[in-house]
């Protein structure tokens, strides 16, 4: 009588590296880094692009002042009647007339302007004096119009720098400083620019 035999069979443990695993984890890595820096990029091109638009939009805003300077310049011919009616053009730039430096009363005086005698200290630029172009209340420069658009938003100061005598009777010169805002409000760009006006004397 044959006997039952029994055959074990044991089973060899094969050992994995797992070489495939770690090669497929950096590979997820290095795709995950690519994707976060081209989203990087992307988002700082985006936020360039807008800053350059707003910055442009800014100095459309300030080259509006310049625009509405020169018509209140043109404007005034018309409303100085007599000696009393002059433009006062003060240190503090009051109303948005600015006193410019190293210009004499003496000299600039004329039937158009008065201008401040500020002294013998030297007078700084007038986009450092003080309060102007702050958009603050007490901003002496002269703001857009009400009625403009809510986007549109600049201030402008005009300097008096005399009549321009090489020029004949009539002319004057002045320099306008205008600031204006983009959209977003630290955003500002400031524009200046010489005037030669032919305002005949009444």
């Amino acid at each position: 009588m044959a006997s039952d035999m029994k055959i074990n069979y044991k089973s060899i443990p094969v050992r994995q590296s797992g070489f495939a695993l770690f090669l497929v984890l950096i590979m997820m890595i290095v795709i995950a880094f690519l994707v976060v820096a081209t989203m990087q990029s992307t988002s700082m091109d985006t936020r360039t692009s807008a800053n350059d638009s707003d910055h442009q939009f800014a100095l459309q805003n300030a080259q509006l002042g310049i625009v509405a300077a020169e018509n209140l310049i043109s404007s005034w011919p018309a409303d100085i009647k007599s000696s009393s009616d002059r433009k006062v053009f003060a240190c503090d730039c009051k109303d948005g007339l600015c006193a410019a430096n190293n210009i004499q009363p003496t000299i600039a005086n004329s039937k158009l302007a008065i201008v401040e005698n500020c002294g013998a200290s030297q007078l700084p630029e007038v986009w450092k004096r003080d309060k102007v172009f702050t958009n603050a209340v007490d901003d002496p420069s002269i703001p857009s119009s009400p009625n403009a658009n809510d986007d549109m938003k600049y201030r402008y100061v005009i300097e008096y720098l005399g009549p321009d005598k090489d020029a004949g009777v009539g002319i004057y010169l002045f320099r306008i400083t205008s600031k204006g805002w983009g959209r977003n409000g630290s955003t500002t760009s400031m524009v200046e620019e010489n005037v030669q006006a032919a305002l005949y004397d009444n």
